[in-house]
């Protein structure tokens, strides 16, 4: 591993016990249910968009890679600044072509259990912000959980894995390595 690439590969961040046991909590929360949500994709990763996509299959593939590996990269904590990476660019693809064009709101609350239709204002404020009810035809509903994949992404962009990552591991090893 080249010393220009290990920086992305390999987060040498150090961080203390109670935020790496926090950064892990998350990291293994949020990165089984990102594998989950690619792992569907990845029955089918060149076509899971369906046949008539105008999306290329291989844009595709890079999308339902970067859900899968990402969230399994996001429970071990290795590569985890590119699996952030991946992942964020996912999301913000997903809201861009996805959530955007089909006027999702950026949140649907269920109100008294009504879920079909267009959906109503709620509380006065705006319905591109939030929907009671209802979902936009052939919608998922809203854009909130792929905003919050966006915000756990920067998290470990900017705070990095902790030191309960095999990041923090294969650093040390690096690091001893480079001092030998």
């Amino acid at each position: 591993m080249t010393l220009q690439l290990s920086p992305f590969l390999v987060d040498p961040r150090p961080a203390n016990r109670s935020l790496s046991t926090g950064l892990l909590v998350l990291r293994v929360l949020t990165g089984g249910l990102m594998a989950l949500h690619g792992a569907g994709k990845m029955v089918m990763p060149f076509t899971w968009m369906g046949e008539s996509s105008p999306v290329p299959g291989v844009l595709q593939f890079l999308g339902a890679a970067a859900e899968f590996f990402g969230g399994l990269a996001w429970m071990v904590g290795v590569a985890t600044p590119l699996a952030a990476l991946g992942v964020a660019v996912t999301m913000l693809v997903g809201i861009a072509i996805a959530h955007i064009p089909l006027g999702d709101p950026f949140i649907r609350l269920s109100v008294m259990g009504v879920t079909s239709g267009p959906g109503e204002s709620f509380g006065g404020l705006p319905t591109w912000l939030v929907r009671a009810g209802g979902r936009s035809a052939g919608g998922s509903g809203s854009s909130e959980l792929a905003t919050l994949y966006i915000a756990v992404s920067v998290l470990l962009l900017t705070a990095g894995p902790g030191r309960f990552s095999l990041d923090a591991l294969l650093s040390r090893k690096l690091s001893a390595r480079a001092t030998a």
